[in-house]
């Protein structure tokens, strides 16, 4: 009779031997890596009412991740999924920027990086103030885009705009990642307040190909399309809005050394 007939049951079962289920684990585990491991990838985690930490190892490995990573630029792609309110309409939505951070945390430390750009920037009110400041923007519609000539398979005919992170230098072996984002709380008043308010979708991300984010940034997905009345900055590209914004801390201390100059030369 064989091992694997069970006749006093009146049914046919498979005996699984131990060497056999460690070898079946293994295969899964190394499948489910490989499948963890291709980037460009869409991100799992999404950003909610504004603000959220995206795990991005929950997507790809840490030997991938760094080494994409060579270029020291981590290209973001964003989908937006804003309520149609005020001055937003299907063709033409937007957020604004309050802090991003990429953390990664290897084996010689901690190390954040939030050297971020986009190519759109606004002067917006933001809640609580009465002074607007300058903010970096992410532009969309609602549905896909008709983006073609991607490098890569990945899809991006469901995002909208690209936000880069710069300089991301480091050392040891990759332990986690994170994305840290909260997006620009306004005033609600004014034209470029309710155009750039966030509410309460899912915005999604995806770390792209640099070829892809090019494509993707050309495109200028809901930025033509925007209400006259929305005053924003465009560049024709990210390299050229690098330093738009200018650190209102850099300046409180380049003014005064401005001044201390000037006295020194006239004694």
């Amino acid at each position: 009779m064989s091992p694997y007939d069970d006749h006093r049951c009146g049914r046919t079962s498979m005996i699984i031997r131990p060497r056999m289920l460690v070898t079946a684990l293994l295969l899964l585990i190394s499948s489910a890596a490989s499948a963890r491991a291709e980037i460009p990838t869409i991100l799992s985690d999404k950003i909610h009412k504004g603000a959220g930490v995206i795990d991005i190892l929950r997507d790809t490995t840490s030997e991938e991740l760094d080494t994409y990573l060579d270029s020291t630029t981590l290209y973001l792609g964003v989908d937006l999924n804003e309520d149609l309110g005020g001055n937003e309409s299907r063709d033409s939505l937007g957020v604004a920027i309050d802090e991003m951070e990429l953390v990664i945390i290897t084996t010689d430390g901690e190390f954040t990086f939030d050297e971020f750009y986009t190519n759109t920037t606004a002067m917006i009110e933001t809640a609580g103030n009465t002074e607007s400041q300058e903010y970096y923007t992410l532009f969309g519609s609602t549905g896909s885009n008709e983006i073609s000539g991607s490098t890569t398979d990945f899809e991006i005919g469901s995002f909208d705009d690209v936000v880069q992170i710069r300089n991301v230098e480091y050392t040891g072996e990759i332990l986690s990642a994170e994305l840290r984002v909260s997006f620009v709380e306004t005033s609600g008043v004014g034209e470029a307040e309710t155009f750039f308010d966030y509410s309460d979708g899912f915005e999604e991300f995806a770390i792209l190909a640099d070829s892809d984010a090019a494509l993707l940034d050309g495109a200028d997905v809901g930025v033509a399309a925007a209400a006259s009345s929305v005053e924003y900055t465009y560049y024709s590209d990210i390299e050229a809005a690098v330093g738009a914004p200018e650190p209102v801390l850099v300046l409180s201390i380049l003014v005064p050394l401005m001044f201390y100059g000037l006295g020194r030369r006239r004694a």
